[in-house]
């Protein structure tokens, strides 16, 4: 088996010591707090078979009010050695940050810590996403089987003990559609130039703008023509100035944004950047932050669901849509994993500048430039071209994700 540049020392070391399900050492030794103060969850473990490899994120979640964790590590072993052989679940490739990981592709950890993947590491009430690969090895037949994964964080000189879960990773002959859908945590406040982009102005402050942006992918086998959105705001936060696509409740904290001419195709199918054929997509909808909100705080609650619309997408000169007729109804397209259609979102408003160091400008002050996509965020595609629909809230990510992972 090929060992990848990132983990060529202490590879026999870290495989034991992660079989025997013990975290590398992390530095001094500290005490245990008994509480682990934070939860996690992995979700869309079921690929269909004829796909190579599928991306899934392990949703990392700090469970305090007031604490930011120094670390943290996660293990990833197979319940069954002998199992990996027909599927495993691996790091991505080195362009993808998931903290420092050692071990054998299929038996390893990741261990995330400050300032070097800061980015990764949630603040009070925030989520962090951690993406991974699961490698279908099986060609043509169903594979049922599972793997564990520990986690645990350092608190300043504490350190949590481990929390462990298991998961099923399944793979099934189903030759349908696959929507994935990843809902970044809203914590920068955003305008909207003449062009229609959106640019970063800072950290969120009350009374400012921002905007909730997932990612929906297909990774499944068969097309979808069209894509149905359902977004829920946390408490105290409202959609504003809504795409016509969407309805809009009158709490203005739910909508359902319904894109009849969004097709996406597998990702397979989605090679030439040239074309106007995708396997992903960005969205984005504004929302905006009360200016009477007590900060900082983290609002909680957000979500994002999608579901696939009329598969009925065969070749590519089907993919130019119409809106449907006003007496037609689009129907749910069959997916082969539900599990990742929704996912969570936090709103974290910073506390107030001071007059000093707001401009004046719409959707607030602070730190200018282009709205970064960057860390975590990126990485539900690997190597995206980027284009942005002026005037709409559709941000098109090109998926090119045939890559060889460096341990194959």
């Amino acid at each position: 088996m090929a060992v990848g540049r990132r983990w060529l020392s202490r590879t026999v070391a870290a495989t034991l010591l992660v079989l025997a399900g013990t975290a590398l050492p992390a530095g001094p030794a500290a005490a245990v707090d008994p509480e682990p103060k934070f939860d996690f969850d992995l979700t869309s473990t079921t690929a269909p078979l004829g796909v190579e490899t599928k991306r899934i994120h392990l949703r990392f979640t700090n469970l305090t009010t007031d604490e930011t964790p120094t670390a943290w590590q996660f293990n990833v072993r197979p319940t069954d050695s002998d199992s990996w052989e027909k599927a495993a679940v691996q790091w991505p490739d080195p362009r993808v940050d998931t903290g420092e990981c050692d071990g054998e592709p299929e038996q390893f950890y990741c261990y995330i810590a400050a300032p070097a993947h800061e980015g990764l590491i949630p603040g009070p009430g925030e989520t962090t996403e951690i993406p991974l690969d699961i490698r279908v090895r099986v060609k043509d037949e169903p594979y049922e089987g599972s793997f564990v994964v520990t986690v645990h964080a350092y608190w300043a000189d504490e350190r949590s003990p481990d929390v462990e879960k298991t998961f099923p990773l399944t793979i099934v002959d189903d030759a349908e559609a696959d929507l994935s859908v990843l809902a970044p945590d809203v914590k920068q406040s955003v305008r909207v130039d003449a062009d229609g982009k959106l640019e970063a102005t800072g950290p969120l402050n009350p009374g400012e703008t921002a905007a909730v942006r997932y990612q929906i992918v297909n990774q499944g086998r068969k097309a979808v023509s069209g894509v149905k959105v359902t977004l829920g705001l946390p408490e105290g936060v409202a959609f504003t100035a809504p795409p016509e696509e969407c309805a809009i409740d009158d709490d203005k904290r739910s909508a359902v944004c319904t894109y009849d001419t969004l097709a996406l195709v597998p990702a397979a199918e989605d090679t030439d950047p040239r074309d106007d054929v995708h396997s992903a997509v960005e969205l984005h909808n504004l929302l905006t932050v009360p200016a009477d909100t007590q900060a900082p705080v983290t609002l909680q609650g957000g979500t994002v669901q999608v579901e696939g619309l009329t598969e009925e997408v065969v070749a590519k000169s089907d993919l130019v849509r119409t809106k449907l007729p006003a007496n037609a109804v689009a129907v749910p397209a069959a997916d082969v994993d539900a599990s990742d259609n929704q996912d969570g979102f936090s709103v974290v408003v910073a506390a107030p500048r001071s007059g000093g160091d707001d401009d004046g400008g719409s959707g607030g002050g602070g730190g200018g430039g282009s709205l970064p996509i960057t860390g975590s965020q990126t990485t539900l595609i690997a190597g995206t071209g980027l284009v942005l629909l002026a005037g709409g809230s559709l941000m098109l990510l090109l998926a090119r994700r045939r890559h060889r992972l460096p341990h194959a």
